[in-house]
């Protein structure tokens, strides 16, 4: 067990994220991701505001520069060049400026917004600049995402739920035949152990994807009525809820009155939609759109109904169960797929190992539920695998092992907002 001070540590992680900054916003790590990531800088925004609210802030305004006309927030914003990754902005052929991927991430900006604003002592000229900005792109996700109003939301590619390499995605992503062969283009193993990432077919499946979209000239109802991947994300789902519910509470304060009836609506027709991701055995999973069947698999995504607030108690106490039979297979918590299950893998990217942004939202949502002291223990079980090991993007949950990129961004954030400083956990105590 490291010996270093909790005082260390918080200046190892404002070292991190000052580090990753590249003027504005901040990289999730230099090597394996050179750029600007949509969900990445929302959870990154909350360790800065621990100790440079105004830096946190330019956050959120500077992932907002890549946002497309139709709302949609990229999942990258391609702000340099770059050799070592791939796909770089030549892949995704989209032509504006500044260059941006074609698909989103999950929406936290919203619910990350709000903290900022509750820590801006009364100061609303930032939010208000920014709040038309979060309610496009919620109309995006809820409109362009969900054509036909069903109240479930489609996802067009593993990467847009950033759990890029999860099980849930195994199944749908079978039935995509791969066009193209990018094992060669690929940098990522450059620089990460290959036994941590996904394989060559994945890539050349997702890529393929790409192409189908170029195809499209990635008009956005055409891509959400057409691609070959349609899946409504059990984790895109709840974040988007709960951020429905954050961006609703900011636009009654700020007097958007047309903008928080759409959101009631919104809320109103996810929260009903919510219980077709319900399984049989009452935890919820992803749904493949074009199959209309569930996953298979339980992965942490499960737990973030809680988050959402949209569970029912009883979901709450069944939810309690499994964390304590996973936790008591793995180790550590949460892993990011059922470690009983034939397709866990410890190291391997979103097939088994922890993420401390996930334990953060599960553990709001354990909160939220009156299940602190569960909550209590993701929040322990987070501060020591940086403790023992440091800012690493991910973690083997059986030993603590760091996986994947050092010095993460995101990781060192969560350990500022969260896990590791118990005054900074009071101040923002839940996102």
């Amino acid at each position: 067990m490291s010996t270093t001070s909790p005082t260390d540590r918080d200046d190892a992680a404002r070292a991190v994220l000052r580090r990753n900054d590249r003027g504005g916003f901040t990289v999730p790590n230099g090597r394996v991701y050179p750029f600007q990531w949509n969900w990445d800088s929302a959870f990154v925004a909350l360790g800065f505001a621990t100790f440079d609210l105004d830096r946190a802030w330019r956050e959120l305004e500077t992932l907002f520069e890549g946002q497309w006309e139709d709302g949609m927030v990229p999942h990258i914003v391609f702000r340099a060049p770059a050799e070592g990754y791939y796909p770089g902005p030549e892949a995704w052929g989209i032509q504006r400026q500044p260059l941006t991927s074609g698909i989103s991430q999950p929406p936290v900006a919203a619910t990350a917004a709000r903290v900022l604003h509750d820590l801006s002592a009364g100061d609303a000229a930032r939010i208000r600049a920014l709040f038309p900005k979060l309610f496009a792109s919620h109309r995006w996700w809820h409109e362009i995402r969900d054509p036909d109003g069903t109240g479930l939301v489609t996802m067009v590619h593993p990467w847009e739920s950033g759990r890029d390499n999860s099980p849930d995605w195994d199944e749908p992503l079978s039935h995509v035949v791969p066009s193209v062969d990018v094992a060669h283009l690929r940098k990522d193993l450059g620089h990460v152990d290959a036994t941590q990432r996904p394989t060559h077919d994945f890539y050349n499946r997702v890529m393929t994807l790409v192409e189908e979209a170029k195809a499209l000239a990635w008009d956005g109802v055409s891509v959400a009525r057409t691609l070959s991947f349609r899946v409504c994300d059990l984790g895109i789902q709840s974040i988007l809820l709960r951020a429905d519910r954050d961006l609703l509470k900011l636009a009654v304060e700020l007097g958007f009155s047309t903008e928080a009836t759409a959101l009631r609506d919104w809320i109103a027709r996810s929260e009903t939609a919510m219980q077709r991701l319900k399984g049989a055995d009452g935890l919820y999973r992803s749904l493949d759109l074009r199959s209309g069947r569930l996953s298979e698999a339980v992965t942490c995504a499960a737990f973030l109904p809680l988050y959402a607030r949209t569970a029912s108690r009883e979901d709450a106490l069944a939810l309690k169960e499994y964390l304590a039979a996973t936790r008591a297979v793995a180790g550590f918590s949460v892993a990011s797929t059922d470690p009983r299950d034939r397709r866990f893998d410890a190291t391997r990217y979103w097939r088994g190992p922890v993420w401390l942004m996930m334990n953060r939202m599960i553990a709001d949502g354990l909160s939220g539920y009156g299940l602190t002291e569960e909550a209590a223990t993701l929040r322990q079980d987070s501060g020591e695998l940086v403790r023992r090991n440091g800012f690493w993007e991910y973690f083997d949950p059986r030993n603590g092992a760091g996986c994947g990129g050092p010095d993460f961004s995101w990781t060192a954030a969560m350990w500022l907002s969260w896990s590791g400083s118990p005054s900074a956990a009071q101040a923002l105590t839940a996102l």
